[in-house]
């Protein structure tokens, strides 16, 4: 056989020479081999290194398997190992960065690791993107996310948000010469965002509820999309208000105050793990007590303000850090689930409210009324009927655990009740507060010095309680007392018996309506609360029954934002002081209900 000219005219010698070069790159490449394999980790090729931009998506584990009631919480994983491990983005600044140190840092990243500190365990980052975080979490690769997750109405068919712990808008952005003031000023106008993000959503959404018309113009990047703003282009663009203030740098724009949607971000776990949920939201709350959530915002948001009273801090806190082995690793589920039952029967059974005497007080009757009111308002967005159970004000929370009621009215928020019920959004605050005459220079108990108090004799303890408050700035006190509420307003005005008047603002309120002209409630001066004390009322439910709770607070978010939540809170609310409810961005239709 012929040999390929080539090799025909080649020395013996070259050949050797070629055989010999082949057998020591063969040896080379087999000693780099062992080389790897003695020196990186037995798990190395499960483990890709962490990355300061956004790594190449790789397929992850099936998340069905997730779908399925786990009995085992989170919790009995993170006591085994003694570590949690926190899915959180490595290229997000401000909230989770990689720095030059190769640690992670950021606002959500040093949260995560406030929380693992304050459980006394482990803190694991493990890097995941946003195209890849809810799989990650579902499959089990990790316990919690902490990723500038939004909470989002379409996401909760999927995972389970704790609490907001960043209180985040889609915004718009107009040039600094622009007359606009409000988005109803921008209608008609032109207006850009960028292509994969929220924007669109947000900016349809508003369209929706505004009833307005823009014409919209979509760009690759938010860069592009500036340059057009200061082009004349467009007229405004919509983003993340945490990306605009980046662009502030230089005064070519400014961000309107009315935000287009809220953007919430909340921490993620899989979906029905109450426990866990719980031990999240009292830390998140531990946190803020203790003043350290509002240190992240000034370290790393500067231009941004934590917002006073956004998180609300339950009764029964304590000071004492949540701890994991104060919750059970067991899951337990309804024996029932409310949804199929109250759609069955088109009833809603309602505890939680007292069969009022004939002398009962003005504020008693409006309280009842309110509560009656708002529950009804709720369930007939459902096209169903209310059941009232009688005289249940004293066991509401009781009868809602036992399944004798579907809903509770009036209960506070309150860790004591956690056990037994899960609580929504607080819809009422009611609280101690100072009653003056208009014309006084009293503001504080600092002012009220040697001054007379009254106090309500159907208040047990007021009387102590104003003392109390009165040694705490050295600011001695007589009390007076009131045997009927509704001899208050005599007693300031026409009697003259006392200087001002202490409790709650449900028994105020009457008498400041009745006489606006000569009646004030004290806003407390310079103090951060005009409240000497809060209770957040709030509807409870049957505990780890999701979907009903989320079609609870879906509907009370509608009502407050079509403005029938402020109109009900009337009698028993300072406009100023109706809880500002949360709005979680989506649709207003959830599993066949239209609530808007």
């Amino acid at each position: 056989m012929n040999q390929p000219l080539l090799s025909r005219h080649r020395s013996a010698p070259y050949r050797r020479n070629i055989r010999w070069l082949g057998s020591m790159v063969s040896v080379l490449l087999i000693v780099i081999g062992l080389s790897v394999t003695v020196v990186l980790p037995a798990d190395s090729a499960l483990q890709p290194a962490p990355t300061r931009i956004p790594p190449t998506l790789v397929p992850t584990a099936a998340a069905s398997s997730s779908d399925a009631l786990a009995n085992e919480s989170t919790l009995a994983r993170i006591k085994r190992d003694d570590k949690v491990r926190v899915g959180l983005l490595f290229n997000a600044p401000q909230f989770s960065e990689m720095n030059i140190r190769g640690e992670v840092a950021g606002f959500e990243a040093d949260l995560a690791r406030s929380m693992a500190e304050t459980w006394e365990v482990s803190f694991e980052p493990i890097q995941v993107t946003r195209q890849n975080a809810l799989d990650m979490l579902r499959s089990g690769a990790v316990d919690m996310l902490l990723a500038s997750q939004v909470h989002r109405r379409d996401l909760d068919p999927l995972v389970e948000f704790s609490q907001t712990y960043y209180w985040g808008s889609q915004s718009m952005m107009v040039r600094p010469d622009d007359a606009a003031t409000r988005l109803s000023d921008m209608a008609n106008r032109r207006i850009g965002y960028i292509l994969g993000t929220a924007s669109a959503e947000a900016i349809s959404l508003w369209q929706q509820r505004a009833g307005i018309g823009v014409t919209l113009q979509s760009y690759l990047t938010l860069d592009q999309a500036l340059a057009a703003l200061v082009n004349n282009e467009v007229d405004g663009i919509v983003d993340s208000r945490v990306n605009l203030l980046r662009l502030l740098v230089q005064p070519v724009a400014r961000i309107l105050d009315e935000p287009v949607g809220p953007e919430p971000y909340a921490v993620v776990i899989r979906r029905q793990d109450v426990n866990f949920r719980s031990l999240i939201d009292k830390t998140i709350q531990y946190l803020a007590q203790k003043g350290r959530i509002q240190e992240l915002y000034k370290t790393y948001l500067p231009g941004t303000s934590y917002p006073l009273n956004a998180l609300f801090i339950w009764n029964g806190i304590g000071d004492s850090a949540p701890k994991p082995d104060q919750f059970s690793d067991t899951v337990e589920y309804p024996e029932r689930y409310t949804l199929s039952q109250i759609q069955q029967t088109g009833v809603v059974r309602v505890a939680g409210l007292r069969d009022l005497p004939p002398e009962a007080t003005e504020s008693e009757r409006r309280f009842d009324a309110f509560n009656r009111q708002l529950i009804e308002a709720v369930v007939s967005r459902w096209e169903m009927r209310v059941e009232y159970v009688p005289n249940s004000a004293d066991n509401a929370a009781d009868l809602v655990a036992s399944g004798q009621a579907d809903i509770a009215v009036s209960l506070p928020l309150d860790w004591a009740l956690a056990d037994r019920v899960d609580l929504t959004h607080p819809y009422l605050l009611r609280g101690e507060r100072l009653l003056v005459k208009k014309d006084s220079q009293y503001e504080t108990f600092l002012d009220l010095r040697a001054r007379i108090v009254a106090v309500f004799a159907s208040e047990a303890g007021a009387a102590d309680r104003v003392n109390e408050i009165a040694r705490s700035v050295n600011s001695g006190v007589r009390i007076f007392i009131v045997n009927r509420e509704q001899d208050l307003a005599q007693v300031l005005l026409v009697e003259n018996n006392a200087d001002a008047a202490f409790g709650d603002s449900l028994k105020l309120l009457p008498h400041l309506e009745a006489n606006p002209d000569t009646l004030r409630i004290t806003t407390r001066g310079d103090s951060p609360d005009p409240f000497y004390s809060r209770v957040y009322l709030t509807f409870g439910m049957a505990r780890n029954d999701l979907d009903f709770r989320l079609l609870v607070e879906y509907t009370l978010q509608e009502l407050a934002r079509n403005g029938v939540l402020a109109s009900l809170s009337v009698p028993v609310m300072l406009p100023q002081d109706v809880p500002p409810v949360e709005t979680w961005p989506g649709v207003s239709d959830y599993l066949g209900f239209r609530l808007s």
